[in-house]
């Protein structure tokens, strides 16, 4: 018989941004989620450079969404609670998350429990924000119970995914799609991107990009447009030198006619370009408060609208793939003389 082993997750800040419509969006997500992980089984390495195993997954959200659901409740959305929190903490905004874990032929020992634990967490990020962009917030992150202390928790922040859903929303460019949970986790797990450490194939160097952006905190500088464009140039086949006309091209046959609000690939190329001859203004890392974001936003060197545009396109063309069930876009040149 399977043991299980239980890793539980603090999340000191656990509400994304949303109005009353977002909110309720993401709370239904969340109920859906908190039953869909039941005995799930889960492929994934056993360690770092470990053995690639089966293993059974349960998530039990129940307190994350409770918190959620308090955070309507008591303030009609989730934009709205951040803010009552920031006059009075007693508004609550932290969560925890517990992972079970069991493998059908071993018990599981520590190191184990909190690789697995990490690579679901991660899978799931990336679910959640390619089945609503903005609908998972994990920050001040710690892991719990005996033994946590050894491991280290990985922090997202939903703030850069949530603005390239309004940025789309706004410029009605591109469009993104609306996949039902278990269509992407299954994607997800053809693409195997939870069985290596190393992405070899051209999606899973996405896919693990994708994730490195949620990571970014309150700063849509050079760094942070290299992220965006680094997956583009793997998607769009186009990583070469002076890649960008190609790169719009290729997007504009997928996704259709870009309107002059949402053509972010100028900006995006030329502030990579700089960034590799050393031209680019380096900031020094900010403090993080509640009034930071609006205030970072005046700095030179910093590109909102082309990083959440970029960032939107990334997400329309992962829904692209994920609705024709496919992992990557063939191109062919060709001409003829008449």
């Amino acid at each position: 018989m399977a043991v299980s082993a239980t890793v539980n997750l603090h999340i000191g800040s656990a509400i994304p941004l949303g109005n009353e419509a977002e909110t309720a969006k993401v709370i239904t997500l969340w109920q859906y989620l908190n039953g869909y992980f039941k005995n799930r089984s889960f492929k994934a390495q056993s360690g770092i450079n470990g053995n690639t195993s089966s293993y059974q997954i349960t998530l039990d959200a129940s307190d994350l969404l409770s918190c959620l659901q308090g955070a309507q409740h008591t303030s009609g959305s989730f934009t709205e609670h951040r803010k009552a929190h920031m006059d009075d903490e007693s508004h609550r905004v932290d969560a925890e998350l517990a992972i079970t874990i069991s493998h059908p032929d071993h018990e599981l020992d520590e190191e184990e429990s909190y690789q697995v634990a990490t690579v679901f967490i991660q899978q799931l990020v990336i679910a959640t924000h390619l089945a609503l962009p903005g609908a998972l917030h994990m920050l001040n992150t710690r892991f719990t119970g005996p033994g946590s202390h050894r491991y280290e928790a990985q922090h997202y922040d939903c703030r850069i995914l949530y603005g390239a859903l309004k940025t789309s929303e706004a410029n009605n460019w591109p469009k993104l799609q609306s996949h039902p949970f278990e269509t992407i986790w299954a994607w997800l797990n053809d693409c195997e991107v939870s069985q290596s450490d190393t992405a070899i194939t051209d999606i899973n160097k996405v896919l693990f990009t994708l994730l490195k952006i949620a990571q970014q905190r309150q700063e849509y500088s050079a760094r942070t447009v290299l992220l965006i464009v680094y997956p583009l140039e793997v998607l769009m086949g186009t990583q070469s030198p002076c890649s960008m006309a190609r790169t719009r091209n290729r997007a504009r046959l997928i996704m259709g006619k870009i309107p002059e609000s949402a053509d972010c690939f100028i900006e995006l190329f030329e502030v990579r370009n700089s960034l590799f001859v050393a031209t680019q203004p380096v900031h020094r890392p900010p403090l993080i408060c509640h009034n930071s974001a609006e205030a970072l936003k005046e700095q030179i060197g910093q590109y909102n609208t082309a990083v959440e545009s970029g960032t939107a396109l990334l997400l329309a063309l992962l829904q692209d793939l994920i609705a024709h069930g496919a992992q990557k876009y063939d191109f062919s040149e060709s001409f003829a003389r008449q």
